[in-house]
């Protein structure tokens, strides 16, 4: 789904115009919706937004298709040498996060040689499911608003699950299994973050920052207006249900999404070492800014 969305200084100089994509899912909208509905002034750019899955998201990034584009934090390192992570708009877990379900509650994870429904292989969830569970190689990939209905129909012994899935999987029948969050958090007593944005390099590092600060403020402003901010994020969440929404967002905007700072950064660098080819990376490859 594709909108054109102008946004406009009050001053006639014509502006820079870039391309932006997020997910519809509430903590996307709620943390973008001043930034995208004219709430904030002197912005730095117009921008032609996009609406995808977040995998859609992951794929497109690694076509380049956007100037910034949210993204899974796990699949940072595929585009790093093009893209540069930004402080502001990470949704980060505490204690929560993907949670495996089944349609039975028999399930051991430490024998399970059955098929896994997953929500993307470049996805966050599905990286925390091969450092905690490396053992389930049998994966299929799946828009995440249907593995719920194809577990509950039992056309896959589990199915891994984000978003909103997380507040409805009871509604199908389903049990939950496991939060790999709650498993992070034991594992490594770190926030989990979980998706991120990213700015095209070549943007440069005084434009990156005025859209880092404009991220950071529109979020300031859902926080501080938080029913102003509702209607755009109703409008596109999957569920039609304000508690839910309300729900995901509390799990996941929060201080860190404003500014993750060195735990935050320190929690990104640990998740993406989790694998053996990460090993490597470092704060500078990531960040254009990481020493505070």
């Amino acid at each position: 789904m594709r909108i054109f969305c102008s946004l406009h200084l009050e001053s006639p100089i014509k502006m820079t115009r870039l391309s932006l994509a997020i997910s519809p899912c509430p903590n996307d909208t709620f943390m973008f919706d001043a930034l995208l509905n004219n709430k904030l002034r002197n912005l730095a750019a117009e921008f032609d937004i996009e609406f995808a899955d977040i995998e859609q998201l992951n794929i497109g990034l690694q076509n380049s298709k956007w100037d910034i584009a949210k993204m899974s934090v796990a699949m940072f390192p595929q585009i790093r040498h093009e893209y540069v992570m930004l402080g502001a708009g990470m949704a980060m877990g505490f204690g929560n996060g993907p949670l495996i379900v089944s349609h039975h509650s028999g399930v051991q994870l430490a024998q399970f040689d059955a098929n896994m429904l997953i929500p993307g292989i470049n996805t966050t969830a599905n990286l925390l499911l091969t450092r905690f569970f490396p053992h389930i190689s049998s994966k299929t990939e799946m828009l995440f608003s249907d593995i719920l209905s194809e577990v509950a129909n039992k056309k896959a012994e589990a199915g891994l699950i984000i978003h909103e899935s997380r507040f409805t999987y009871a509604k199908y029948g389903l049990h939950k299994i496991a939060d790999l969050g709650e498993i992070w958090f034991s594992s490594t007593k770190m926030p989990l973050p979980l998706g991120c944005i990213v700015a095209r390099r070549s943007l440069g590092e005084k434009m990156i920052a005025e859209i880092e600060s404009q991220i950071r403020e529109s979020i300031e402003y859902g926080f501080a207006n938080r029913e102003d901010a509702m209607g755009f994020v109703r409008s596109k969440a999957q569920e039609n249900n304000d508690s839910i929404t309300q729900q995901h967002i509390d799990l996941y905007v929060n201080n860190y999404s404003i500014n993750m700072g060195k735990e935050g950064r320190d929690a990104v660098l640990m998740l993406l070492r989790s694998l053996p080819e990460n090993h490597s990376l470092s704060l500078s490859d990531i960040f254009t800014s990481w020493e505070n």
